[in-house]
């Protein structure tokens, strides 16, 4: 984490909490540092042989290859939401928008699995199913507000 934060209980079972307010645009942490790459089909069959590691710690990096890895990294308590206040554009995670201290960080899940039914993940507000976007999809949608996010403020740094 590039932030400030503790991980605590939270709706979702465990989650990372700010303990600092964070501005938009700020890299928040960077899931790919440290971790092994794999395909898509490699991770789908490791979903499938429901392996706890891959299951917890593994996201979409950029097409159809997942990063996955440090089961003890605090970033692994980013929980899901539909309206999150966080982007993950290829393993990066930034402030969607200013997060206040002791705000529970969360991104959309569904630029962070695949589009497939192998794994199933529902959102603990709504129960709704979380299913992922295609690989293309994710990249376009991340890569647009990414640009917005970075557009929209005009001394930004990083």
């Amino acid at each position: 984490m590039f932030i400030p934060t503790q991980v605590r209980p939270s709706q979702f079972g465990n989650g990372i909490f700010t303990t600092a307010p964070v501005p938009k645009g700020t890299v928040v942490c960077f899931f790919s540092l440290g971790g092994q790459v794999i395909t898509e089909d490699q991770f789908l069959k490791e979903v499938q042989n429901n392996n706890p590691e891959i299951i917890r710690t593994a996201t979409r990096y950029v097409g159809r290859y997942f990063v996955h890895g440090q089961p003890d990294a605090d970033h692994n308590f980013v929980n899901h939401s539909f309206t999150p206040n966080c982007l993950c554009h290829c393993g990066i995670v930034l402030a969607r928008r200013n997060i206040a201290t002791g705000e529970e960080l969360t991104v959309d899940y569904r630029t962070l699995i695949d589009a497939t039914d192998i794994g199933t993940w529902r959102d603990a507000t709504t129960n709704r199913q979380i299913k992922g976007y295609p690989a293309k999809e994710t990249l376009l949608r991340t890569a647009r507000e990414l640009i917005e996010i970075i557009e929209s403020i005009p001394d930004w740094t990083g």
